[in-house]
């Protein structure tokens, strides 16, 4: 099973995201940035992978729930998604793990035989950093730089 690990902010879009809980309502507040703008890029980068399954790795699933969260990415997106890392019997302790150690957990429950994650969040450990496709928060896969950096990424990951 290959596996790519998903965060919405700062990747499908800019990251300054803010989720107002009395209105329920998820902003952005980028200047002529959309919500899911590189949705389309996103799913023409794994186009060419397609026994990659998605994990969602994002925030907005301990905020909105599993199926909320998922219901925001199209159609053939969604048809990938098998999961999320907040499954593991751990979760509560998210809050206070890195990005990169709530993976490394999904990792070790899941067993992918390959796995990336495209993420904004720095911080990995150098002994895994090529499992890392980084994208800058402040524009997300809008950036033609991250664009590349995820084709590579893939390619070397997904043979």
């Amino acid at each position: 099973m290959d596996v790519l690990f998903l965060d919405f902010d700062g990747v499908l879009h800019p990251g300054d995201v803010w989720y107002e809980r009395a209105t329920q309502k998820i902003s952005l507040r980028s200047p002529f940035h959309e919500l899911f703008e590189s949705a389309p890029v996103f799913e023409a980068a794994i186009a060419r992978y397609p026994n990659v399954q998605l994990v969602l790795s994002t925030s907005w699933v301990r905020t909105l729930g599993y199926t909320r969260t998922r219901a925001f990415l199209p159609e053939p997106l969604q048809a990938r998604v098998i999961g999320t890392t907040y499954e593991h019997p751990e979760a509560w302790r998210f809050d206070r793990l890195s990005r990169y150690d709530a993976i490394a957990l999904d990792v070790k429950r899941r067993r992918p035989t390959r796995w990336l994650a495209v993420d904004d969040t720095p911080g990995w450990p150098e002994s895994e950093r090529d499992a890392l496709a980084l994208i800058p928060t402040a524009i997300g896969l809008a950036c033609t730089a991250a664009q590349a950096e995820l084709h590579t990424r893939l390619a070397a990951r997904f043979p």
